[in-house]
């Protein structure tokens, strides 16, 4: 296998719109009479590497015109597609940090009763030729997006078929690419291929809708996420071309790996957490932590211990990143990209994007559809994480180092005494609050539970 020294090549536009920066690696480009794009909120990055598979996904925050969005991005060998949950992000950095369940019996502002955190939303023609020509390795569609997996023979020739499909090519981009094609790399041309449909109600024999976004109307917001998983001999991360980037170039990267790690020529301060694996599975699939902020335990009810039991239930809360762990860890065991029921969860999408079903709910559906598949998946995968770190590197990336080369990852170990959510909280990306009420041990949920198990089972 060759030898990937990756880096992204850009997020373009379609003629007279524009397009936006995914994941904080190359700047929004703006042309034409539409609105321009711009990005917004934080440009959070997920990177998973083991045994030469490595998984990342993004989901990119803009304002603009939805339909004008779009992505080129390479990679070291052809990925597999597939579509992650919207609300991935804020599951994984709960499951760095647990929401704890907090309770209140009497005595504070609430007037009693269960008060639970965490829940933190932040948040067409094939051109096959050879040493001129692009050649379409696959397209598909996945969501709200068209994919197609490229090689290009030159720069030229990719320029060529970008603007034939609606892309524009963004001078100065030659050299890079030719880097790119000479290294044997490929390329992932993702546009969105519909607008707003909050108007459209799918009825019994309905074949098309119209789709499109009123002229002048822009979106404000993220939009679907994607995962990209492929083969490479060592992990890399694509930020070279962010150095076009103005102002800031912030990013916050969460990195699944074998070690603790710090980027490469990044300084080691940006490294604000490591969590070892088998916190985070523990934090995955056992209860939440409970605080008591008034009154005693001695006041609990039986109907207010089934609700606590309710509540402790860590999958509202962190279960996205079980299942995005869980699938990761699951395609290195069976040594494929493209687990069955991603497949199928990209064809349900696919089928509901047809009838102009997008949103909360559709996903939820899908989700529920493959719930008994991923808990499979992640009975027999999930274990692994005790040999891994998950790592979140958070803050400025310097220009002029990427500028120069390719982000890749190394072995260090953040102090222990800044390792704790004091110092930086996932779920606020920063110092986090003084903890609330009393922390209850194991012990006294133990005992509280055989107090009134008798009266539980009686009710």
């Amino acid at each position: 296998m060759r030898k990937p020294t990756w880096a992204a090549l850009a997020c373009l536009l379609i003629p007279g719109l524009c397009q936006a920066d995914p994941c904080g690696m190359v700047p929004p480009i703006y042309t034409g009479d539409g609105p321009p794009i711009t990005r917004i909120g934080l440009q959070r990055t997920y990177v998973f590497f083991k045994d030469g598979v490595e998984s990342i996904a993004i989901r990119p925050g803009f304002s603009g015109s939805v339909e004008s969005f779009g992505m080129l991005i390479p990679f070291p060998s052809p990925p597999a597609l597939r579509k992650v949950s919207d609300d991935i992000f804020p599951h994984i950095a709960a499951s760095i940090d647990v929401p704890p369940v907090e309770i209140e019996l009497g005595g504070g502002f609430g007037g009693g009763g269960f008060l639970s955190f965490g829940d933190d939303d932040s948040d067409e023609d094939k051109l096959i030729e050879i040493i001129d020509q692009v050649e379409v390795l696959r397209e598909e569609a996945v969501g709200m997006y068209e994919v197609a997996v490229l090689a290009a023979g030159s720069s030229a020739a990719l320029q060529r078929w970008m603007e034939d499909h609606g892309f524009l090519y963004p001078e100065g981009m030659d050299g890079v690419c030719e880097e790119y094609i000479a290294a044997g790399w490929c390329f992932v041309a993702v546009k969105a291929r519909v607008g707003s449909k909050a108007d459209v109600e799918p009825r019994p024999g309905m074949r098309d809708a119209d789709t499109g976004l009123e002229d002048g109307e822009t979106f404000d917001g993220f939009v679907q996420a994607m995962g990209f998983r492929f083969h490479t001999d060592e992990l890399v991360i694509p930020m070279r071309l962010s150095a076009f980037n103005e102002g800031r170039m912030h990013n916050v990267v969460y990195l699944l790996s074998d070690t603790p790690q710090k980027l490469r020529g990044i300084d080691a301060e940006l490294v604000t957490r490591q969590l070892p694996g088998s916190e985070l599975f523990a934090n995955l699939t056992g209860p939440r932590p409970v605080r008591l902020l008034y009154g005693a335990l001695d006041d609990m009810t039986v109907g207010q211990l089934r609700g606590l039991d309710a509540q402790r239930d860590p999958e509202p809360v962190n279960g996205l990143a079980r299942d995005l762990f869980g699938d990761d860890l699951a395609s290195v065991l069976d040594g494929r990209l493209s687990l069955a029921h991603e497949e199928d969860e990209k064809s349900l999408l696919n089928v509901a994007e047809r009838l102009g079903l997008r949103g909360p709910a559709i996903d939820a559906l899908h989700r529920a559809a493959a719930k008994v598949t991923r808990a499979e998946v992640a009975a027999r995968s999930l274990a692994q994480l005790h040999g891994l770190t998950l790592t979140v590197i958070d803050g400025d990336f310097p220009r002029e180092l990427l500028a120069k080369t390719n982000l890749s990852a190394e072995s260090f170990v953040m102090p222990a005494e800044l390792n704790n959510p004091s110092y930086y909280d996932a779920r606020v990306f920063g110092p986090g609050e003084e903890p609330r009420g009393a922390l209850l041990s194991r012990e006294q949920l133990k005992a509280l539970r055989a107090d009134l198990l008798p009266l539980l089972d009686g009710h």
